[in-house]
């Protein structure tokens, strides 16, 4: 058994890895859906700094 911080940090780049590898499967699979949740985002957060 590793220490605990060392576990931690395993399962936290373990994590990190399992989410890259599902956005890049999302946009693979779907980028026009993709394409439009950034736009979305983009078009939120100009809007937002304008005020």
């Amino acid at each position: 058994m590793l220490e605990q911080n060392t576990d931690r940090m395993w399962w936290m780049i373990g994590t990190v890895v399992v989410g890259v590898i599902l956005i890049a499967g999302a946009k693979l699979a779907y980028p026009e859906v993709f394409n439009s949740v950034i736009d979305s985002f983009k078009s939120t957060l100009s809007n937002a700094f304008k005020m």
